[in-house]
């Protein structure tokens, strides 16, 4: 038994929301990540790497839990 249009629609739909909510997510993660000084040291660059990684992988395992 195939999936009908409607299901597939769903399932497009809600995969692109769950890509917009992670893209979002990162977004805010580098910009508090350039804004804040968590450690004047630190590599900006390298920052902004661990704090993407960690809102990506919040977000993949709040999109998990859905």
């Amino acid at each position: 038994m195939g999936l009908s249009d409607d299901a597939i629609d769903d399932a497009r739909i809600i995969n692109n929301l769950r890509r917009t909510i992670e893209l979002t997510e990162l977004t805010l993660a580098l910009r508090a990540s350039l804004v804040r000084q968590e450690d004047p040291g630190c590599d900006p660059m390298v920052r902004v790497m661990r704090e993407i990684r960690s809102a990506k992988d919040f977000a993949w395992r709040k999109s998990t839990n859905l």
